[in-house]
């Protein structure tokens, strides 16, 4: 009672999901905010199954969950609740091949899921520039919205080690929380990219965050705080939580 009610969406993943989605709750929590459930077949989903919850939180991406469980989602998030969309979690149900366990190509494809894209507010393109990112390096992540409340009361910028995604097809709309520069000497662009934005479907809520490769990204303090904040935000469009953010 009192608590935001979270589901995790997992079960598939070309990261390692069975490390990253106990992590990602365990965060949640020790925040003491959340009663967190976790599902490793979001294609069981149903509207009925889902409307307990205040906000979703997607560590999934592998194929399509189906029609039934898909508009399901949909319509959750455009009803008024949230969704958090983590790391790999954003390139699932496009144009490109299925992804199997530890990066492997399957050579699937699958129709595209327009509306996942729309909710992320953005897309991973096969066509040039190429949606990706350079080598693993530590590099520093900038708030570029300071008011907005996931980034308000937190220091000007944090550093992680983790893969740094460049070049996504950007949907018209987002809020870009922050960026880190994508640094030519790893392999990048040159430019500022894009990582923690904020979308809106419908009435409901959207936090991304690019970063999360594996438990070890995950577990800079500057992702465990953007991270809590972000779904807290999602779930209820306020931030209660602190800047710091124990998990002992």
């Amino acid at each position: 009672k009192g608590k935001l009610r979270v589901l995790i969406l997992s079960g598939r993943n070309n990261h390692d999901w069975r490390a990253s989605t106990p992590h990602l709750r365990r965060i949640l929590d020790a925040t003491g905010r959340f009663d967190v459930r976790v599902t490793e077949e979001p294609s069981g989903l149903t509207a009925e199954t889902l409307r307990p919850y205040d906000v979703l939180v997607s560590d999934y991406c592998g194929p399509r969950w189906g029609e039934t469980a898909e508009t399901a989602v949909a319509a959750f998030v455009q009803a008024g609740k949230g969704l958090v969309v983590v790391h790999a979690a954003s390139y699932p149900f496009g144009d490109a091949q299925v992804l199997g366990g530890h990066q492997t190509p399957t050579g699937v494809r699958q129709s595209a899921w327009p509306e996942w894209a729309t909710m992320v507010g953005a897309a991973w393109s096969e066509k040039e520039p190429k949606t990706g990112h350079a080598k693993r390096h530590v590099y520093e992540v900038t708030w570029t919205n300071a008011a907005h409340p996931i980034a308000q009361g937190l220091a000007p910028s944090f550093t992680v080690s983790d893969e740094l995604y460049h070049q996504f097809a950007l949907k018209p709309g987002i809020d870009v929380l922050a960026t880190a520069l994508d640094a030519t000497e790893q392999g990048g662009n040159g430019r500022q990219e894009p990582l923690l934005w904020t979308n809106r479907y419908g009435t409901g809520r959207v936090f991304h965050t690019a970063l999360g490769h594996d438990v070890a990204a995950m577990s800079a303090p500057g992702f465990i705080s953007s991270f809590a904040r972000g779904v807290e935000w999602a779930a209820t469009t306020k931030v209660t939580l602190p800047a710091f953010i124990s998990l002992d």
